[in-house]
């Protein structure tokens, strides 16, 4: 990808969770959730364009289908004469939102590969996490493995593990508490981040006594195209 760098400092705005029509929830709460699920890679992409997000990690549950298609459409948008409207370039991240064992409902824990992967990469990484559920209900699969082992195999594979909005419920901090899973993740796992929503929500005292101090990214986690203040869709939280 060869977009232009300009000299001097600059911020991005940087989306580290987002959802396509690929995760069976897109769409979700709305009367309109079958029209929504029908939108096209280049809508998904225009619309994150519109909110002038520059990078952006594409994780849908525990699948990566979209990842290629995303960067056909991607790589179409920047050739066409004239640009369509809205059109602004934008660094792309295949990645997927992986549903570690681990409570109820599972621990959700953010994977971003490299923009020269794609999706036989992140099928394969999966493959290799042992679900089970309904594989046609991507939100219903987890994984038969801990939030520990799938950063670790993540890292492995060349990626980066974000354990997702961990004060929220699936969130790591919220399933773990200050249980002996919570103290071996915090003392093996290889992460230097996690997504927080609420910063004013307190931390687990043992994240607190061991000293840790990740760096705390956010991203929108949105499964519609737009939104009202107060709602996940693209531009509503980014880092």
């Amino acid at each position: 990808m060869n977009i232009p760098i300009p000299a001097g400092a600059r911020w991005y705005k940087f989306d580290f969770h987002s959802h396509t029509p690929a995760s069976n929830d897109y769409g979700k709460n709305s009367p309109d959730q079958a029209a929504l699920k029908q939108r096209t890679p280049r809508e998904w992409l225009l619309d994150y364009m519109h909110a002038e997000i520059d990078c952006i990690a594409v994780t849908d549950h525990n699948t990566g289908a979209w990842a290629d298609e995303l960067k056909e459409a991607l790589e179409q948008l920047r050739n066409e004469t004239p640009p369509t409207p809205g059109f602004r370039d934008l660094w792309f991240f295949p990645g997927v939102e992986v549903t570690a064992s681990g409570g109820q409902q599972g621990i959700h824990i953010l994977v971003t590969f490299p923009s020269e992967q794609a999706t036989t990469n992140i099928d394969r990484f999966l493959g290799g996490l042992n679900y089970a559920g309904n594989k046609t209900q991507n939100t219903e699969m987890i994984a038969g493995v801990t939030a520990l082992e799938v950063c670790k195999r993540a890292v492995a594979a060349g990626g980066v593990a974000i354990p997702s909005h961990v004060d929220e419920p699936c969130g790591l901090f919220t399933v773990l508490g200050n249980g002996v899973d919570q103290q071996n993740f915090l003392d093996q796992a290889p992460v230097f981040a996690v997504e927080v929503w609420d910063r004013t929500k307190p931390k687990p005292q043992v994240y607190i006594d061991k000293k840790k101090a990740w760096t705390e990214v956010v991203g929108s986690d949105a499964h519609h195209p737009s939104g009202t203040p107060g709602t996940s869709f693209p531009g509503s939280r980014f880092t």
